[in-house]
């Protein structure tokens, strides 16, 4: 039992320190566009090609994980397949051609999710993935904004929302380990809305730009 719950507060720091990173990357790229540091179609590249780099890891680790149903695990794997695809599609040079990949990248995306969260097994490693899923669609939020060749501006209400972010991030740890602890024996890693309280600060943010 101690073992399985030390896994878990590991599991938990690993997700901490994610949320961390997605907080600053997303307030980075803000910054970048808002002093025309950066362009559009670049950084559409730079973030799928990151983007692509993370799912080719995901579906390794996925293809080590066993799983009882071997029609999903297949699903799964085409999935990946399918997203990295989209993900290789080349530079968006224009509003529509950013929309259309955008539109193709989200769509495979959601098939693959449905696909892992048919199979209890699979479900269970996908908190950590989710991170990183969350943070690329909000990047994608900030890219559409600066195809339409919107003015960034980050006004007070982006930094109070980033503020608000940064401190569910910081409370992130005592809640998760009141968790953990108040569920002693079971087996958990469904941080899901932990997660979602951070990305919900995080999107508000980027309304406001």
């Amino acid at each position: 039992m101690e073992e399985k719950r030390n896994n878990e507060a590991t599991f938990a720091e690993k997700i901490g320190s994610f949320l961390k990173h997605s907080q600053q990357e997303i307030e980075e790229l803000a910054l970048q566009f808002s002093l025309g540091k950066a362009e559009a179609a670049d950084k559409f590249e730079e973030i799928k090609k990151e983007f692509h780099s993370k799912s080719f890891q995901w579906k390794q680790s996925f293809e080590k994980f066993k799983t009882t149903n071997k029609d999903i695990f297949q699903k799964v794997k085409g999935g990946f397949d399918e997203l990295q695809l989209q993900l290789s599609l080349g530079k968006a040079e224009g509003k529509d051609l950013f929309e259309d990949q955008k539109k193709k990248i989200l769509l495979s995306i959601h098939e693959l999710e449905m696909q892992v969260k048919n199979d209890p097994e699979l479900s269970k490693q996908w908190d950590e993935f989710n991170v990183e899923i969350e943070k690329f669609k909000l990047k994608l939020e900030i890219l559409s904004l600066k195809y339409k060749l919107k003015k960034f501006e980050l006004k007070d209400s982006f930094k109070s929302s980033m503020t608000e972010a940064k401190k569910e991030i910081e409370h992130f740890y005592s809640r998760t380990e009141k968790k953990i602890s108040k569920e002693g024996h079971k087996y958990i890693r469904d941080f899901t809305g932990e997660i979602n309280e951070v990305y919900l600060h995080l999107k508000k943010a980027i309304k406001s730009l």
